[in-house]
């Protein structure tokens, strides 16, 4: 499969794109490997059941404005996003290797090398440099949200739980919750 440059826009109509396996899941999301038809390229597709998360609307609203938003090559953009029945489907690129608690699960029982870990973590606080300099805090940095793609891009994921430093108009004010998932 080619791999879509950013410029070309990704089809909003859940009717362009073929769902294939469960990739990931959540309390009130699930994630699958899809194709889009009309680019011929693999994404994945977060699909959030808005029923089940009409409590947090406005933390979904947060998390894809910031998925859309960002622009660093180690984190993880939304192609695009919309509602489809009850749903919202997010569209983001397809990290085939999966997250690094998978690979270590999967692959190194013992955990990763040395090396392997810096790599990652290096990759991962340069994204989080860009982050902090955009005003957000990610708040849940974790093996899990940590995704590589087949050829060994690193990216940042899961924004669910982040944080604009700006919403109280107060830059220096420190988050002092906890928030996110273990793992």
């Amino acid at each position: 499969m080619e791999r879509a440059p950013r410029e070309r826009g990704f089809p909003t109509d859940p009717k362009e794109y073929k769902l294939y396996e469960e990739v990931g899941e959540g309390v009130s999301a699930t994630v699958y490997r899809a194709l889009c038809v009309p680019l011929n390229t693999f994404v994945a597709i977060k699909v959030l059941d808005l029923e089940k998360c009409s409590s947090d609307l406005d933390g979904i609203r947060r998390e894809v404005q910031t998925m859309s938003l960002i622009d660093h090559p180690n984190l993880l953009r939304a192609c695009c996003s919309f509602a489809n029945d009850h749903q919202l489907w997010v569209v983001m690129p397809f990290m085939a290797a999966g997250s690094a608690l998978h690979i270590i699960k999967t692959n190194f029982p013992d955990g990763f090398e040395e090396a392997v870990i810096a790599t990652l973590l290096w990759e991962v606080l340069k994204a989080l440099v860009y982050l902090h300099s955009q005003g957000h805090i990610h708040r849940d940095v974790k093996a899990g949200n940590i995704l590589i793609d087949t050829n060994g891009a690193v990216k940042l994921g899961d924004f669910g739980v982040s944080a604009c430093m700006f919403d109280t108009g107060n830059r220096q004010r420190a988050r002092n919750t906890f928030v996110g998932t273990p793992c």
